[in-house]
């Protein structure tokens, strides 16, 4: 059953959506302040978040800032707020994975919120059977900024193919945000540790499209990020 945590304040809109929900077979966690949700995260592991961004104590906003310091959580923001700069603040700015404006239909909502749950692979998969060589898992090309996961081409854009070239030739190693920063030689001017955080998070639905059998990049809290090969 998909967990996820709900960070609303309007009283009558958090209450249909936690109905709609829960009718459609997913547990619900509701928040009306912003500190209340970051501290729900640092205490429960939820596959989704659902963020309001006028909220009463915190800007959401803020709170996704926080969210994408350290977890890697797919989250749909929930609001009012239709500007073409908020939406672009939402989802490249901080790292938000879809943007919804009020008024919305709780079906489509929830259609969202599956897509999202299939495209990040949050729900247990049960491992396979068969062990693959992971020294043979990656070939990389780099003349066509390509790396392959078991012969198949990962989806991946420029700067994701650098990234995730550094990690396979450094393998089992910590390598911080800035780190991974200073390999994106053609990263936007401005571009932040959140723009790491998105790359990342791209990276594991690209290599999750091919295999789920292994977890091959590993979040260390506060730390960074590692490939185990």
């Amino acid at each position: 059953m998909p967990n996820i945590l709900l960070v609303e304040d309007d009283k009558i809109i958090a209450e249909s959506i936690v109905f709609s929900l829960e009718n459609d077979s997913f547990k619900v966690n509701w928040c009306e302040m912003g500190h209340d949700a970051i501290e729900a995260l640092s205490e429960s592991d939820f596959d989704l978040v659902l963020l309001d961004i006028g909220l009463p104590d915190i800007s959401g906003f803020d709170v996704l800032r926080k969210i994408r310091k350290t977890l890697d959580t797919p989250v749909i923001i929930i609001t009012a707020r239709g500007a073409d700069e908020d939406i672009v603040l939402g989802l490249e700015g901080l790292g938000a994975d879809d943007y919804v404006t009020k008024p919305f239909n709780n079906r489509v909502l929830i259609a969202r919120i599956r897509a999202q749950l299939r495209n990040t692979q949050s729900q247990i998969k049960a491992p396979s059977q068969e062990s693959k060589e992971p020294e043979q898992a990656f070939e990389i090309n780099k003349d066509l900024h390509q790396i392959l996961l078991h012969g198949q081409v990962l989806d991946l854009t420029r700067a994701e193919c650098k990234i995730l070239m550094h990690m396979i030739e450094r393998p089992n190693r910590i390598h911080s945000k800035e780190h991974l920063l200073s390999v994106m030689h053609d990263r936007p001017t401005g571009a932040g540790e959140n723009t790491i955080v998105t790359h990342i998070r791209h990276i594991r639905v690209a290599l999750n499209k091919i295999t789920l059998d292994v977890e091959y990049i590993k979040n260390h809290k506060g730390l960074g990020y590692s490939l185990t090969l």
